[in-house]
């Protein structure tokens, strides 16, 4: 039986993931902009967000292959890029069997790609580790790599590569990597991408074939330097609602580990959303939560249902008043800093417990 009580909510703006695609898409108009959905969208619903953007989108990119699957069995068909490549050598197979195409980054998945027969006839890329240190072949590999693959396999291949810098626009890092990709592009004549949102941002010489949009899709732009034309519109609302209302005294304490005393008498609202929903434990006092146009501040430490936040200097708050935690109105990157951590653990963090709904 399913049945919805509590109000706790992830409120999915699909106009507006849309909006930022197209935007963001302008910007790299001689570029393919791939949709990345991994980590179920960004915690967004892969699904929900892959159908909005189907007709639009040539190329989704998820993390692995049980991510692609989930889509398929959810009827979404527009062609998926693996990020991660195979995990097994029966991955290939799946691939062909579901036009997935897949990034291939050790030396181990290229022995699986050479062992079939016939040979593998989906798109292939391969990564090339240019500065970051976490996947993909060196630079000094990729000749070796090229004389293993088929010529139709070559006639197709993308290498790609992922900045560790994108975001900081002083940084020299960035060219480096870039020059370092752009030279084995011409050596052997390949298709390439480099940019992920902060690239496209950042660095418009690092668009080339391929981008691949991920946080900024989600209207969360990943740079901080870079004023944009047209700002980004946040697709996750996540709200709850106020269950109790109640009043404390001077000197009293607020939550676990008495972390917070009043200094005044002061009027507090429970709000039913916790760290077991997503919304971090380690979020300081002071964060601000948003109730009928008013910003409040979160007050004792987060608990696994509930939160606390001062309701004392706002006007006409009552039991049942919803309250957004992050979202239009509520910056999550003021979440993020409130709490030691960043946008994007915050997104994938919503839990299975809080329900994805469509805005409208």
């Amino acid at each position: 039986m399913n049945h919805t009580s509590r109000l706790t909510q992830a409120v999915i703006d699909l106009d507006a993931l849309v909006k930022n695609y197209q935007y963001i898409d302008n910007l790299a108009r001689d570029s393919n902009t791939i949709a990345v959905i991994k980590a179920d969208g960004y915690g967004h619903d892969a699904s929900k967000v892959a159908r909005a953007l189907s007709t639009q989108v040539k190329l989704f990119a998820v993390g692995f292959i049980d991510e692609a699957l989930a889509l398929r069995s959810d009827g979404i068909d527009n062609t998926v890029l693996i990020l991660e490549g195979p995990f097994k050598e029966s991955d290939f197979e799946i691939a062909i069997e579901n036009n997935f195409s897949l990034m291939l980054h050790s030396d181990y998945q290229i022995k699986w790609l050479s062992a079939m027969n016939p040979e593998f006839s989906g798109d292939v890329w391969l990564k090339v580790d240019t500065g970051m240190n976490r996947l993909g072949f060196h630079v000094d590999q990729i000749d070796n790599i090229m004389s293993q693959l088929t010529d139709k396999q070559r006639n197709k291949l993308v290498l790609c590569s992922h900045f560790s810098t994108a975001e900081q626009i002083n940084s020299t890092k960035p060219v480096e990597q870039l020059a370092k990709l752009k030279q084995l592009v011409s050596q052997y004549g390949c298709k390439f991408s480099m940019a992920n949102s902060a690239g496209i941002l950042n660095w418009p010489n690092s668009h080339g074939d391929h981008t691949r949009l991920g946080l900024a899709l989600y209207g969360i732009s990943p740079v901080a330097e870079n004023p944009l034309s047209q700002p980004l519109i946040p697709v996750m609302t996540l709200q709850a609602d106020i269950i109790a209302i109640h009043t404390v005294k001077v000197g009293e304490y607020v939550g676990y580990g008495d972390t917070w005393q009043a200094q005044r008498e002061t009027k507090l609202a429970t709000v039913a959303i916790g760290y077991a929903d997503g919304y971090p434990r380690n979020a300081k006092s002071g964060t601000p939560v948003f109730i009928n146009g008013q910003i409040a501040p979160l007050v004792g430490r987060v608990s696994m249902d509930m939160i606390t936040v001062d309701i004392t200097d706002l006007n006409d708050i009552f039991i049942g008043n919803t309250v957004e935690l992050w979202g239009k109105n509520i910056s999550i990157d003021i979440v993020a800093q409130n709490s030691d951590t960043i946008n994007y653990e915050l997104l994938t963090r919503v839990s299975k417990r809080v329900p994805k709904v469509i805005a409208g």
